[in-house]
């Protein structure tokens, strides 16, 4: 699967016009063809429109930067969500890991979203796997994992247990002997493992029995970057077993984002550093105040903009109005990435309290 690393590349890009195309792959009724029919729908639609907007020229230019994005497409190693992406410069295929409703905006930025949700789920990690015979270091991003060497890692437990080291005495305590054995090979992969993360910060998953697991659980130097531990022996799983493994293991590093924002929520709310709702929030992304927005992930809010930039007004006028916002969420995001602020997504209805969006302002 196509994981996002650049999608930097078009957060806060302005293009006159952006186009954004945001669909779901598969539904339980459909299949590679349907959805083929439905790109072919979405691109006459897109045609239709540029027409009644833009020139001829400008028109034929953009589709057929749609239509060779279209056609690049590879639907077999797609993910449950797509985003396209064109603009005169820019034409850009990010498949999503998780499910998505239908979006069409032709605007003067490209909706960011539903790309900017995909990088913060798919956080980097590392994965230790860890048996007698050998010891596995993967590491994943979303739903991708490679395969990665770090130096001076044991191949298994017999580096660091030798013939000349096992006594030949009659009364010889061959548990506590092999219990030595684990526990420096443990140690070793500890070492190694921390040597490597001196100057990074990614959480860590240990795979391991249960004798494995406790030595790391009471010794390990890199206690602060475990995330989870999973016992048992998989040294023969496939990487798709593997990521069924981790799958509530990453559900935790997301509950963890979530509950130190709303700590910082809760701190900075008690010192009167915040905007709450969509209209105070606009006010402060606009003013570059904010350094950190909260908002549930679908909240979605169509709005007209005031003669000064700053006010965002929502009333009946909104559909018909010249100044129209499609979503002013969207905008909001783009300026607090814009200012170095920082953007979080909380489950729907986490953020009642403050109509549903929240700045963390600066001062």
């Amino acid at each position: 699967m196509t994981v996002l690393k650049n999608e930097t590349s078009v957060i806060g890009v302005k293009a006159f016009p952006a186009i954004s195309i945001i669909l779901p792959t598969h539904t339980p009724e459909s299949g590679i063809n349907t959805f083929r029919e439905r790109l072919a729908q979405i691109a006459r639609k897109v045609e239709t429109r540029l027409s009644e907007l833009y020139s001829s020229e400008k028109t034929v230019g953009l589709m057929n930067r749609l239509h060779h994005a279209i056609n690049g497409i590879d639907l077999k190693s797609t993910g449950p969500g797509i985003a396209i992406y064109i603009s005169e410069k820019i034409e850009k295929v990010f498949h999503l890991p998780f499910p998505v409703t239908e979006k069409l905006v032709i605007d003067n930025s490209f909706e960011v979203r539903d790309l900017l949700y995909a990088a913060k789920i798919n956080r980097s990690y590392l994965l230790v796997l860890i048996s007698r015979n050998e010891v596995k270091t993967l590491l994943g991003f979303g739903k991708s994992l490679v395969s990665v060497e770090m130096d001076g890692m044991p191949e298994n437990l017999k580096d660091v247990t030798t013939q000349h080291s096992l006594p030949g005495w009659d009364y010889l305590d061959k548990n506590a002997y092999d219990e030595s054995n684990v526990s420096k090979f443990i140690h070793f992969i500890d070492s190694v493992i921390h040597d490597e993360m001196k100057d990074v910060s990614m959480p860590v998953i240990i795979f391991g029995d249960s004798k494995i697991l406790g030595y790391f659980r009471k010794k390990s130097k890199i206690a602060k970057n475990i995330l989870d531990y999973i016992e048992g022996n998989y040294e023969h799983a496939s990487k798709h077993e593997i990521l069924n493994l981790i799958e509530h293991s990453l559900g935790k590093l997301m509950q963890q984002d979530e509950q130190s924002a709303l700590v910082e929520l809760e701190h900075a709310s008690g010192k009167n550093q915040i905007s709450a709702g969509i209209a105070q929030v606009w006010r402060t992304a606009a003013e570059a105040r904010g350094r950190m927005l909260l908002v549930e992930k679908d909240y979605k809010e169509a709005a007209r903009l005031g003669t000064d930039g700053y006010t965002l007004i929502i009333d009946n006028e909104v559909s018909d109005a010249r100044n129209k916002i499609e979503d002013a969420v969207d905008d909001i995001i783009e300026m607090v990435l814009k200012n170095r602020g920082d953007v979080v997504f909380l489950a729907n209805g986490s953020l009642e309290a403050y109509q549903r969006i929240v700045m963390l302002n600066r001062y």
